[in-house]
């Protein structure tokens, strides 16, 4: 008998809550945090549709892989990796959103390709300009759409049981893998690394490719499980769960060696354009506590919770580790969006004067912890526009801190700290603050996407039967056994 799921109004209230909470999210950021054109509300935006639609899009890769190398094992619970795809639509209106902030100039996400100022940006700009890149995006998400839509439809079609639909099931899952192959590691380049033209990864786009499958397997499993205590999928039993959480595991191994071959080439490298992605973070505690953080979450806990066959039979034990990986990893996007847009030269915004003279050169100091400063500052202001007579007037200082200094409203003060900034620079370094942080608004608006995501997802998965009662390949899927 055709198994239905419906999207009953319980349901629906509960997750209307946590869309409610992301929206509270929203304007607490947007309200709170106006510093740098609102750039960690834009921030926010930025990360969790990254990182939704990449779930999302993982969903049918792994459907077409299965397809391709006749995995029967997952039919049974292939419409609920199709209906995570969903979510796609959404992330197509927030993409065209954050496009639309780039033209009329609402957000600083991009500036730093915006606004060449060295010979390296000046390179890639018949790649990174708003022209091309608007293009792209629009080419990305408009394959994804319509894949989405094409592959939904014909692997929820009951007629699998027909050679001729099977035989084109096959190709369209091959044109969909060449698709994603391509498109996931561009878009990865084109909407996360050029937020620092200077910084670079051959490796990025199977770094992103790994986290959306962590993502994407953690969802899957919470999701089979739920539908399993709401009477649905009883055909699935633990051993399907097993190779799920199997699946889990192995990515994140995968994550980790990615993550490490990164940082350590890097590192080794010595590159200064490289390095200093990783210093600038490490120099902040926040940032330097999250990177650590995402490490525990995505490694150390499935290596020692994931690691035994019993754990990835036992349901509470594997939902545990799903819920934990799913925020791990957005711990881990966080760390890779948030601190550019919301770093600015001292002295390019009101913040800036807030730096503390007494720090070591080269160090970055949250604007939140260098309000108390404040001050001090103006104090030591004065003394050291006097001391800092003694030291050359240089043009290597960044030209956004000269400009901002004016800005400022002070003269005196802006000239001394357009001094000390210059003292920085004379040390190959530049003094620096950031607006980002990690905090309730940041929780209520994953919290909020999570409930969008998982709204588009129940949304879909109403519109047809849960398993394909005609797939050649359910009998293997009912009898599996591990």
């Amino acid at each position: 008998m055709t198994e239905q799921f419906e999207f009953g109004d319980k349901l629906k209230k509960s997750l209307f809550y946590m869309i409610g909470a992301g929206v509270i999210g929203l304007v607490l950021a947007f309200l709170l945090y106006p510093h740098n054109q609102h750039s960690r509300f834009w921030s926010n935006i930025l990360i969790n549709t990254y990182y939704f639609t990449g779930i999302g899009l993982f969903g049918l890769f792994f459907v077409s892989a299965n397809q391709l190398g006749y995995g029967g094992w997952q039919t049974l619970i292939k419409r609920v990796l199709l209906s995570l795809s969903n979510f796609v639509l959404v992330g197509a209106v927030l993409g065209a959103v954050i496009v639309g902030g780039i033209w009329l100039g609402y957000h600083n996400l991009y500036d730093h390709w915006l606004h060449v100022h060295d010979q390296i940006v000046a390179d890639k700009v018949p790649y990174l300009n708003k022209g091309f890149w608007t293009i792209r995006i629009a080419l990305y998400f408009g394959l994804w759409i319509a894949f989405a839509y094409l592959m939904n439809n014909f692997f929820g079609n009951q007629n699998q049981g027909d050679p001729t639909t099977y035989k084109k099931s096959k190709l369209l899952a091959a044109a969909y893998i060449v698709v994603f192959a391509v498109s996931e590691s561009a878009v990865s380049w084109d909407m996360i690394m050029s937020l620092d033209p200077h910084w670079y990864s051959t490796l990025f786009g199977w770094y992103n490719f790994a986290s959306y499958g962590c993502g994407a397997f953690a969802f899957t499993i919470l999701l089979v499980i739920y539908l399993k205590s709401k009477g649905h999928l009883a055909l699935v039993t633990e051993n399907h769960i097993h190779d799920l959480g199997k699946f889990l595991f192995a990515f994140s191994v995968f994550w980790t060696y990615l993550w490490f071959s990164q940082f350590m080439l890097q590192w080794y490298g010595n590159i200064p354009e490289d390095t200093k992605y990783w210093i600038k973070r490490m120099d902040v505690p926040l940032f330097k506590t999250t990177i650590f953080l995402a490490l525990i979450i995505n490694f150390l806990l499935p290596l020692l919770v994931l690691m035994k066959r019993g754990a990835k039979r036992n349901f509470k034990v594997v939902s545990f580790a799903a819920v934990m990986i799913i925020f791990g990893h957005y711990v881990d996007f966080f760390n890779m969006v948030m601190p550019e847009p919301n770093w600015v030269s001292a002295g390019h915004e009101e913040g800036g004067h807030e730096k503390g003279h007494g720090e070591h050169h080269g160090s970055m100091v949250s604007a939140n912890s260098s309000v108390l400063l404040a001050e001090a500052s103006a104090t030591e202001a004065k003394s050291e526009a006097t001391a800092s007579d003694a030291l050359p007037a240089t043009t290597s200082a960044a030209p956004a801190e000269s400009e901002g200094s004016h800005e400022a409203g002070d003269a005196h003060t802006a000239e001394a700290h357009t001094e000390h900034a210059a003292a920085h620079a004379e040390h190959g370094e530049e003094a620096e603050v950031t607006y980002a942080g990690l905090g309730i608004a940041e929780l209520l608006i994953f919290i909020g996407f999570a409930g969008l995501f998982l709204y588009m997802f129940f949304l879909n998965l109403a519109k047809r039967p849960l398993v394909p009662d005609s797939d050649p390949y359910l009998k293997e899927s009912i009898n599996h056994h591990i």
